[in-house]
């Protein structure tokens, strides 16, 4: 049968979502706070350094497993990867911009951080069923 990248993606993608809602509802201040400081530095961190990584890593992978074998609705997790990873190079490219918007929204968005929890925990939703019932 062979290694199927976009079950394994889709489990990796559903994992990273559960842990990222666990810290963001759980421990949601302190979660922020620390979000908060890593874009106010001056330079990525070690942490925004690894988030890149991974983003990078997935985007690779996506292609590797698009290139290499068809995979009906394969192109779902290949669009999203792809998407989001865009943005995650923008980061290295733009990072003083990218991480004072994301500061700024952290400073003023409020309730909407749960909002953005809830969306997380929505795709993490989706992505555990991509990885158990569609591919």
């Amino acid at each position: 049968m062979g290694l199927n990248f976009f079950k394994l993606l889709s489990m990796v993608l559903a994992l990273s979502a559960f842990i990222k809602v666990f810290f963001g509802v759980f421990f949601h201040e302190q979660f922020y706070k620390w979000a908060r400081r890593q874009y106010a530095q001056k330079k990525r961190t070690t942490a925004v350094n690894f988030l890149l990584i991974y983003a990078l890593a997935l985007l690779i992978l996506v292609w590797i497993g698009t290139l290499i074998s068809h995979i009906t609705n394969g192109w779902i997790l290949t669009a999203f990867i792809t998407i989001a990873s865009l943005k995650s190079i923008n980061m290295l490219f733009s990072w003083q911009k990218t991480a004072a918007k994301f500061v700024s929204f952290i400073d003023n968005a409020g309730k909407k951080l749960w909002f953005v929890d809830l969306t997380v925990g929505i795709l993490g939703i989706f992505f555990l069923y991509l990885g158990l019932w569609v591919y």
